[in-house]
């Protein structure tokens, strides 16, 4: 027997015009499939962004322990929390999900680029708190000091400044 006799045909009378049955399989999606589809892929995309903020915060919190940093401290799991969702919105945002500290980070950090070309990002917390714009938690000598290395480029963050 050869293979040509294993072929069963289909009968032609069963194919019909394409054009009219209606829309190919890819338009067939209406507007309420679309959205569980949509919600599917958000659903998928929130479940790969967790398990990577998990394993971000376990490696975090075993460099922490390593450091010998006071895990049992109620003040580390708050300040951790904090870390920890902050990195949540860093990376939906990437996978372009939306998160709470997003608003949090555009409003307290402005972006500057030095001189040679090196971005550096610039903490207000005054934008977020009720702090007195005049106080600093710097020294002078220290604020002069991060100026310096923040215009020769050495530095990426210029952190806990509260002055512009």
């Amino acid at each position: 027997m050869s293979d040509n006799n294993k072929i069963v045909p289909f009968p032609l009378e069963r194919i019909s015009d394409i054009t009219k049955t209606g829309p190919t399989d890819k338009t067939r999606l209406n507007q309420k499939d679309t959205e569980t589809l949509k919600r599917i892929q958000d659903e998928q995309t929130k479940q790969f962004c967790e398990s990577a903020i998990d394993d971000i915060s376990m490696n975090m919190l075993r460099g922490f322990v390593e450091l010998a940093i006071k895990t049992d401290n109620i003040n580390f799991t708050r300040d951790l929390a904090l870390i920890i969702d902050v990195l949540r919105g860093l990376i939906y945002r990437d996978f372009g999900l939306p998160h709470p500290a997003q608003e949090l980070v555009d409003k307290m950090v402005t972006l500057k680029t030095s001189k040679s070309g090196q971005q550096s990002a610039k903490i207000n917390y005054t934008t977020v708190l009720d702090i007195n714009k005049q106080s600093s938690p710097l020294s002078k000598e220290l604020k002069s000091e991060l100026k310096d290395i923040q215009e020769g480029a050495h530095s990426l963050f210029d952190g806990d400044n509260i002055d512009d």
